[in-house]
């Protein structure tokens, strides 16, 4: 186990001299058919796989290594690839945590990172110190590291992953915490549309407020957004948002188009405190539904878009319809 232990240090500390001048990248696949679809995603841009051969070889210069990420249906895996002869294998049964690297030598200083215990992460996070793994493993992952180390090895990298390490600290001690829950005072909270709309909650002071927890890939929020519409429409004195977990703008839209579905309220994509406002509110099924009084009082939570579901909340709560004349 030592003498493991001190291999994989030693391997850690001069993996970057083995990487080479570019990238060869061969993926090999393994149970796909012809109309799968493969999303290769690069920092510098996005390509689909074809998976009408089993085995598809691309080349490319990277100026650093970087994570790929590879995108199956709902699915995702990320590995990491450098300036160096790489092979991923890509079945198709077990794709999640099924995809293997072989060549990859960030990738490999990835793996020995997440085998290892404190003292032992400490260690090859010291010896790789500049490396953008441990930049990435310092900034995501740093509470699997003791606090005194935490403090020192973090106070040799840039500032910006000194901030990004605190902000994901800060949401773990945050997930520890209470949920909102009903009966609560509602976390206000300013957040934008993808044309640069401005909605702060606490604005929406008056009105009942639904606040409608979705994402892009959501089968559901679809399902519900057209009766969704009719029945808000036979409302007063409610407003609604819809808050998108993901940033898949132009997904959603040609989703839209495609469904003839026009939103007659804010559909916000970006906050400051995006992560801190779906952990606060503790969202973690889509589309998780709240409605707000006129105060700012959580009043009911559900994960129901059916039509009788939403208007016997409505009712409950004597929300003002409008008149039929």
């Amino acid at each position: 186990m030592r003498a493991h232990l001190i291999f994989t240090l030693l391997f850690a500390s001069f993996v970057s001299l083995n990487a080479q001048d570019s990238l060869r990248l061969t993926f090999k696949l393994d149970g796909f058919k012809d109309k799968d679809q493969i999303r290769i995603d690069f920092s510098e841009g996005q390509f689909n796989l074809p998976t009408d051969k089993p085995e598809i070889t691309i080349s490319r210069k990277l100026n650093s290594p970087e994570l790929m990420t590879v995108v199956y249906k709902s699915r995702i895996q990320s590995i990491w690839i450098d300036n160096n002869d790489i092979e991923v294998y890509i079945p198709k049964s077990g794709f999640v945590g099924g995809i293997i690297s072989k060549g990859s030598p960030s990738q490999m200083l990835w793996d020995s990172l997440l085998a290892a215990n404190k003292e032992e992460k400490a260690q090859i996070l010291e010896k790789n110190i500049d490396h953008k793994v441990a930049h990435n493993f310092l900034a995501s992952r740093s509470n699997l590291l003791l606090p005194k180390d935490t403090e020192r090895l973090l106070a040799k990298t840039p500032e910006s992953i000194q901030k990004t390490a605190k902000y994901n600290l800060n949401l773990l001690e945050l997930d520890k915490g209470a949920k909102l829950k009903e009966g609560d005072q509602m976390m206000d909270f300013v957040a934008n549309t993808i044309d640069g709309q401005k909605v702060n909650t606490n604005n929406l002071r008056g009105d009942f407020l639904i606040l409608d927890f979705a994402s892009t890939s959501c089968g559901w929020c679809w399902i519900a957004y057209p009766r969704m519409v009719e029945i808000v429409s036979e409302y007063d004195n409610l407003s609604v948002l819809t808050f998108n977990e993901d940033y898949n703008y132009k997904g959603w839209a040609s989703l839209a188009e495609k469904r003839e579905i026009n939103l007659p309220w804010p559909v916000l994509w970006e906050a400051e405190n995006k992560k801190e406002i779906f952990s606060k509110y503790g969202i973690n099924v889509l589309p998780t539904y709240l409605l707000i009084s006129p105060e700012g009082k959580i009043l009911e939570r559900w994960t129901s878009g059916k039509e009788e579901k939403i208007k016997k909340m409505l009712d409950k709560h004597n929300v003002t319809k409008r008149s039929s004349q």
